[in-house]
């Protein structure tokens, strides 16, 4: 089993686009929250911690690694979408003229990561995972939802698609996410029970 922690609140606004911004530091909230999901997490008897290696997300697994007192290593596939330009931006701001663009373009409009490579990277982690153990991943909101559309489709990335995600689904800080193996749906963790994730309402 896998368990998927988006990392904590940090000290930047939310809405701002962090991407890979390896500058951005956990908020004193932030490190409150870790400590608090990693103590719900206690009774799922977690082996290890696989975390991406951008700073937000190493304090939350450093963080978590110490209550749940279980290792830590580091993958890179983990690590956020990296928006390129956008990076610092707002994304509420974005105009739907700058969004289209980056939809259509990424890289060439904004200097960004190419969809498919992380549509790739993602699923070559998810392929390299042993479901028969019991792993906490700590990741990032755009990776999550391209975890969500693998999960869907192994062998085509749809941006419209992931894009949509995003929008219905949305995540906050320090949810926490189950993938029982490759075949299965991503599903929420509420109070103790994991759940279907529900569309937002009027969506």
């Amino acid at each position: 089993m896998l368990l998927l922690l988006r990392h904590s609140y940090t000290t930047k606004k939310p809405d701002i686009i962090q991407g890979t911004d390896n500058t951005i530091e956990l908020s004193d909230f932030g490190r409150v929250q870790a400590v608090n999901v990693a103590v719900r997490l206690k009774p799922f008897n977690l082996e290890y911690i696989v975390s991406s290696d951008i700073t937000r997300a190493q304090r939350s697994a450093e963080i978590a690694a110490d209550v749940l007192n279980i290792p830590i290593k580091y993958d890179c596939r983990l690590n956020e979408y990296n928006y390129g330009t956008l990076t610092g931006h707002s994304a509420k701001e974005l105009s739907p003229t700058t969004l289209q663009k980056f939809l259509v373009n990424p890289v060439d409009n904004f200097d960004a990561e190419p969809f498919e490579s992380a549509f790739v990277r993602v699923g070559n982690f998810l392929e390299s995972i042993d479901y028969d153990r019991n792993i906490l991943a700590v990741t990032h909101s755009t990776i999550l939802y391209l975890m969500m559309c693998y999960l869907e489709n192994k062998t085509e990335f749809n941006v419209g698609s992931c894009w949509e995600k995003r929008r219905i689904y949305p995540t906050q800080n320090c949810d926490v996410f189950r993938i029982r193996d490759l075949e299965s749906d991503m599903r929420i963790l509420k109070n103790k029970y994991f759940c279907k994730m529900k569309r937002q309402r009027g969506l």
